[in-house]
């Protein structure tokens, strides 16, 4: 074979923005499409909450008390709530994410990635403006259902009580609640945090100081300034903490969701990560280790792409192609035959590892080594490959596929003569091949291939 050309090539810094643009882009789609199906879920459980203050209110109407409007309002709020779920439940299955199993190294096909992650993200913007307002609208219901039921027991109550007399204690007969059972309710509510194990070492310092300074209180005055002040300031940081901690979990949560997707990608299996800071570090190493391997192998399946291409524009035909698995390294090849004159060919090998070496070979449906005359003719073909080889890279550099390393560019010599055996390779029912013979070669086949390879 002519002098081993082995390269590894790479997409150029614009390809790979490319890559991971729409690879991103897609991540980032799925993940929405997870949370307007988490949002479609949430704004139907109102449902039923809604029927039941429809209701109430309706028991308060017959009884004579106007609800009438709120009523009204609230028949509104359901008829929202299904026909707006109803229609970004069809929108997102017709613009579902799918992950590519290849990308187009094109601007117009990270646009379109990019528009279709806009449009998922009206739609989230939509179901959590939709959510937002049923929520606030539940809340409001909640409170006029409570002055509801009080109104109904009032109401109640006056019908009964032309039949039955109640007989309440005057006011005057009801306890204060003493200071000491003041006291051992907020250093029972106190004691009662200390047990909670979702609270940061410092908070949980806090409130032992609080029951120590809460121990020395003697008069109701202070114990009453000791709650407004010490006990609702850490219930304050209690609730900004926990508030801070459900975002880390959601952030955790969305990252882990990204993590899986990259495994599935990259098929490679999952591991399991519980939240905590140590493991989310670890894990955001692991997305970028992933992200780092798929791109690698859109990459070569890019290159290969482009290499065929290239070879196809230049005159070559493919003829024949395999796979080879080596016993000893499991390492997998692809090798795949192009013809370059009458009777020779260029074997492109890609390897696992990226590298793509072409070779020089004449053809025979046979192992054995070229004779005199074969070499010599290999020979001169090896020398045409060498000066047609930087107008290949050229050609692939115009794809934006660029030169990563260069292993070896060997020149044209007699050492590398060599014949392929064809029958080594899957060749197509029909392919013509013309072998290599060491007599009477024939150059019209040939110098019509340097045409189109030259023009």
């Amino acid at each position: 074979m002519s002098g081993p050309k082995i390269s590894v090539y790479e997409l150029s810094g614009w390809g790979k923005k490319i890559v991971f643009g729409q690879m991103r882009c897609e991540q980032q789609s799925v993940l929405c499409a997870q949370q307007i199906q988490e949002l479609i879920h949430q704004t139907l459980s109102y449902s039923g909450e809604l029927q039941k203050q429809m209701s109430l209110l309706e028991i308060l109407e017959r009884r004579g008390e106007s609800a009438s409007g709120q009523r009204e309002e609230l028949l509104k709020l359901l008829k929202r709530l299904e026909t707006e779920t109803d229609q970004v439940r069809s929108t997102l299955l017709a613009n579902m994410p799918q992950i590519s199993a290849k990308y187009r190294i094109t601007e117009e096909a990270l646009e379109e990635k990019k528009q279709d992650l806009a449009k998922l993200r009206a739609l989230r913007k939509q179901i959590q403006k939709l959510r937002e307002d049923i929520d606030a609208a539940v809340g409001n219901a909640n409170d006029a259902g409570s002055v509801a039921s009080e109104s109904i027991q009032h109401s109640i109550a006056e019908d009964l009580g032309g039949y039955v007399s109640f007989d309440l204690p005057p006011e005057d007969d009801i306890p204060d609640t003493s200071f000491e059972d003041s006291k051992a309710g907020l250093q029972n509510e106190l004691t009662v945090l200390l047990r909670d194990p979702g609270l940061s070492p410092e908070i949980i310092a806090e409130i032992k100081k609080a029951i120590i300074s809460l121990d020395k209180i003697h008069q109701i005055e202070y114990l009453h300034s000791f709650d407004s002040v010490t006990v609702k300031n850490i219930f304050k940081k209690i609730d900004a903490y926990k508030h801070e901690l459900e975002k880390k979990q959601a952030e955790f949560n969305e990252a882990y969701s990204r993590y899986k997707m990259l495994c599935s990608m990259a098929k490679e299996t999952a591991a399991t990560f519980e939240y905590s800071e140590e493991a989310f570090a670890e894990m955001e190493e692991e997305i970028e280790r992933l992200e780092i391997a798929i791109v690698r192998m859109q990459e070569q399946d890019y290159v290969s792409e482009c290499v065929d291409q290239v070879m196809t524009e230049m005159g070559y035909d493919l003829i024949g192609s395999r796979e080879v698995v080596k016993k000893k390294t499991g390492k997998r090849f692809r090798n795949e035959l192009f013809t370059f004159n009458e009777g020779t060919a260029v074997n492109v090998t890609y390897s696992s590892d990226g590298q793509i070496s072409m070779e020089l070979g004449g053809i025979a449906r046979e192992d054995r080594i070229p004779s005199p005359e074969e070499t010599e003719m290999l020979t001169q073909d090896m020398q045409t490959f060498c000066g047609e080889f930087a107008e290949f890279e050229r050609l692939l550099k115009a794809k934006g596929v660029v030169i990563n390393r260069r292993i070896a560019l060997s020149p044209p010599s007699a050492e590398y003569a060599a014949i392929i055996n064809v029958s080594d390779y899957d060749v197509s029912e029909g392919t013509q091949i013309t072998e290599m013979k060491s007599v009477d070669r024939k150059k019209k086949a040939a110098e019509k291939k340097v045409m189109r390879r030259t023009e």
